[in-house]
């Protein structure tokens, strides 16, 4: 995949000893412009941001390519769960992010155009009278590299291309080079034209508001289980409710989230209602601590090492259930009592 460098903000960052993640946080307070290019031998995922946003992505491995949301949450699990692979930041210019958000998962408006029927400076002569905004991707014939043509309304904004082992040509001012390159190597064309017409929202907060309600998902059905399980041993219905409330008083000065007077976090009859806005490994960290604070307060004849001892087996198909999101948000960190 052969991207505009711009100016390097990080390169060669190892994720073995970066959380993507947290990365995405600190660029979104910078109100990053620009994108981050993730990369292992047989993969590469690339997350377009703008003023700190996520707009969109593209990822690329041996099943093929991919866009979007989807792309998005596959990149961040490859970051977090592959340790020998780089990540590479690169500011860019907003149109030019604006362009790639907008196109990269489109179809082709021409495609697999090859050099030996189509005549590059004349395909681009054909853009500029069009009134191209897009770009027009450059595919050697060899395997072993290409390029990209970016335009905004006819104009060219920017243009690269490159071949394994040789130097990148890039600029505007070095068109006509790259037309020759592409040439006289042979590639083929394809030609991506931007659409505006349906604005989406940033995907960082699609991505986030997905994983919020799979963490809600996880919360309601954890206190259900450890509910049906502390009620019984308790002997009397409530009693496991009532230790969660008291428990949420102690705690709501930590995670004001908790505090039963707000009313954010609501478990009743076996049903989470959840209206905070928090990141999602504070909100199923702050239940932890609620729930461990909880059972100190149940009132049942038994240490809460026994009473975790009794929970882990009733618990064992929600872990099962939530696998993916296991590993991801590093649950045995968050919840280590019930996810050993």
């Amino acid at each position: 995949m052969i991207l505009p460098k711009g100016k390097g903000m990080y390169e060669n960052l190892r994720t073995s000893f970066v959380d993507l993640n947290n990365m995405l946080l600190a660029l979104k307070e910078e109100d990053f412009t620009g994108y981050i290019h993730l990369s292992f031998w047989d993969y590469e995922g690339v997350l377009f941001l703008e003023s700190g946003e996520v707009v969109n992505a593209i990822e690329e491995s041996k099943e093929g390519r991919r866009g979007g949301e989807e792309a998005v949450g596959n990149i961040l699990h490859q970051a977090k769960m592959n340790k020998d692979g780089k990540i590479d930041v690169y500011v860019l210019p907003s149109e030019m992010i604006t362009l790639f958000a907008s196109t990269i998962t489109q179809e082709a408006l021409y495609k697999d155009l090859s050099s030996d029927f189509t005549s590059l400076d004349k395909l681009i002569e054909k853009l500029r009278k069009e009134g191209h905004t897009g770009y027009v991707e450059i595919s050697f014939f060899n395997g072993k590299g290409g390029g990209i043509i970016f335009f905004q309304d006819g104009d060219v904004i920017e243009a690269m291309v490159g071949m394994e082992g040789e130097e990148i040509i890039s600029g505007q001012e070095n068109l006509d080079k790259i037309v020759e390159k592409a040439q006289n190597a042979g590639a083929y064309f394809n030609v991506y034209r931007s659409s505006f017409e349906e604005p989406r929202p940033p995907l960082t907060e699609t991505v986030q508001e997905r994983d919020m309600e799979t963490a809600i998902a996880l919360v309601e059905e954890i206190m259900k289980d450890a509910e049906r399980m502390l009620d019984s041993m308790a002997k009397g219905k409530g009693a496991f409710v009532e230790s969660f409330r008291r428990a949420q008083l102690d705690i709501s000065e930590k995670y004001p989230f908790l505090d039963p007077f707000v009313g954010e976090f609501e478990y009743k009859d076996g049903k989470l209602r959840f209206l905070g806005d928090v990141p999602v490994r504070e909100f199923i960290k702050g239940v932890g601590e609620c729930l461990d604070l909880a059972l100190e307060k149940m009132p049942i004849r038994a240490s809460k090492g026994d009473i975790y001892n009794k929970i882990r087996p009733v618990l064992e198909s929600t872990v099962e259930k939530y696998e993916e999101v296991r590993d991801r948000w590093d649950l045995k960190a968050l919840l280590p009592n019930l996810f050993p």
